[in-house]
């Protein structure tokens, strides 16, 4: 072979049948493999140097690469070896050695108690010391059938991967019984890990749920997705709250999440109703005076009342995320109901990132009243929501105030919502004005010198097309006159710093046309004019414009030409 792994170019490689590689070398039960929806996925896509062999003389003999394989095998248990030894021989080498090795790199997952135990075998070899310091995440998906989670800490000590800083516990039923003293013991070797998630996990009550939280002693982001307990604790049997606090007093971040919602039943399904919501609710505000960031299911509280009861007590606040929408349930009962009303008055938060992900119109309008006071929003750095449905024109007036109130210092924005084109013949110009209102109502109000991201992003609802004959005048500006307003917006001072587009920087504005991909004439049509609007941003190379529909992504980054389209 002639050449080198040196010399290969970068090409996209994927694993695509994890099934063909043995149990032994992956850490894997493929047969038994359980679906999470919040776990990571099973196919990754990443870029290796990568060719295959090229030999110098076809008529030569050739080492069948069979063997080639057989001989990584034999070094499932030395990683060291085979990234550092085989990947360099040649690419026929680097190909049989780098299926062996772990995707990612920086990541242990545990499907089963035989993928713990090789792990194991391979952290524990002095040789692989170095190899120990690579790995930053740990995910343990629990087997029902054979449990094995209680003795992972036991398996691998947390002096094994002194790099780690997120552990994931994934379908944990410890509602029956807990493990072994010696679990937590060993668990709080973990000194390295900072950040804890728990997905689809079970307890049996609220002290066995902390008991775990608690064994870790550097703990500082904590994770919840449907979490529940068998026996909850009822309001008023708990003498003292705060004997839920963590003992680190280090626990800076909560997210706390119920079911998956559904379109027949929005709220959270029957084991968060009543005493778990509550309890769960409780621990978080247990450690009220050092959490600084919160992300709550807002089907926890039955309205923004008991909301901002809740929210009162975290005094140190800064960074709030809500999702969902508020419960409709009579039998949730609300956080006032449990834990007595502070007898000050509530605090008001200066925020420094407000975000609202997955809520209807009338849920956004309501928790906006969060930053209904120049206080509250005079710190605002990031500002983010994600609607489920069109917004009201009372919506967009709000969240114009809140962008002109928040002064100078906002450096990130993002709206997401859907829109209704109003199309009246097809094509129109007149389907545009929609989005243009939608636009210049989101960056007309800006007034932050210090903007360096803008994400916007439309989901544009199915067409109504009516009969040329049908009565009704189209309500648009001349389009001269309108394009020409637009471009007043985007040549605006307060926007000349704006960076250029990179991976975290700049404006992009997404445009989902799944529901009208098949009238390719309106999204042309849109198309054209969009790019027609944001033509001084797109000379600055400071927008990117993104088209979604289907599988297909279409991105336009410079206007075809300088000269605006005569409409």
């Amino acid at each position: 072979m002639n050449e080198s792994v040196h010399k290969t170019e970068h090409v996209e490689d994927q694993i695509s049948d994890p099934a063909s590689i043995s149990d032994k070398l992956t850490g894997e039960d493929s047969g038994k493999e359980e679906k999470d929806a919040e776990a990571e996925p099973e196919w990754n896509w990443f870029d290796i140097p990568f060719r295959q062999p090229i030999y110098s003389c076809d008529t030569g003999p050739r080492f069948p690469q069979e063997l080639f394989e057989r001989i990584c095998e034999f070094l499932w248990d030395e990683p060291v070896q085979l990234a550092v030894s085989c990947t360099r021989i040649c690419p026929a080498w680097y190909h049989a050695a780098r299926r062996l090795l772990p995707l990612p790199e920086w990541k242990i997952t545990c499907r089963t108690r035989e993928a713990l135990q090789d792990h194991a075998h391979t952290l524990i070899s002095r040789r692989n010391a170095p190899y120990r310091k690579r790995f930053k995440s740990l995910w343990i998906y629990d087997n029902a059938s054979k449990p094995f989670a209680h003795v992972w800490p036991m398996f691998i000590p947390g002096s094994m991967l002194p790099e780690l800083w997120s552990a994931h516990l994934v379908n944990l039923d410890w509602s029956t019984k807990m493990p072994h003293d010696s679990f937590f013991i060993h668990l709080s070797s973990y000194t390295s890990v900072l950040n804890l998630q728990m997905y689809h996990c079970r307890f049996r009550s609220l002290p066995d749920l902390r008991r775990v939280i608690n064994a870790l002693p550097n703990l500082m982001s904590l994770e919840l997705y449907k979490v529940t307990l068998q026996h909850p604790l009822r309001p008023g049997l708990v003498p003292d709250y705060i004997a839920l606090r963590a003992r680190s007093h280090k626990l800076e971040s909560v997210d706390l999440y119920g079911s998956n919602p559904r379109l027949e039943y929005p709220d959270v399904s029957s084991d968060y109703q009543g005493p778990t919501a509550q309890a769960l609710l409780h621990m978080v505000a247990a450690n009220s005076s050092t959490v600084t960031r919160l992300t709550l299911d807002l089907r926890f509280f039955a309205s923004l009342s008991a909301l901002w009861h809740y929210l009162a007590h975290f005094r140190r606040l800064a960074s709030f995320e809500a999702w969902y929408q508020f419960a409709s349930s009579p039998s949730m009962i609300t956080f006032e109901e449990t834990i007595p009303a502070h007898t000050e008055d509530t605090p008001i938060h200066s925020w420094s990132k407000f975000t609202l992900t997955e809520v209807p119109d009338r849920s956004a309008l309501q928790l906006l009243q969060l930053l209904v006071t120049p206080k509250s929003c005079s710190e605002l750095e990031e500002f983010q929501i994600h609607l489920t449905d069109r917004p009201s024109a009372t919506l967009v007036s709000c969240t114009s105030r809140v962008l002109h109130t928040s002064g100078h210092r906002l450096s990130g924005l993002m709206w997401r919502c859907s829109a209704d084109l109003d199309l009246e013949v097809t094509p129109s110009l007149a389907g545009n004005t929609s989005l243009q209102s939608a636009l210049t109502a989101v960056l007309s109000d800006i007034v932050s010198v210090d903007l360096q991201h803008v994400y916007i992003r439309f989901t544009l609802a199915c067409l109504e097309v009516l009969p040329q004959d049908h009565g009704r005048t189209p309500a648009v500006l001349d389009p001269a006159e309108s394009i020409s307003a637009f471009h007043a917006i985007l040549s605006r001072e307060i926007f000349n710093g704006l960076p250029l587009r990179t991976a975290d920087k700049g404006v992009w504005v997404v445009f989902d046309v799944g529901d009208i991909h098949g009238n390719l004439a309106v999204v042309a049509t849109i198309k054209a004019y969009m790019i027609t609007l944001f033509t001084p941003w797109l000379d600055r190379g400071i927008v990117e414009l993104r088209f979604n529909w289907m599988d297909s992504v279409e991105t336009i980054t410079w206007a075809p030409t300088s000269k605006y389209a005569q409409w």
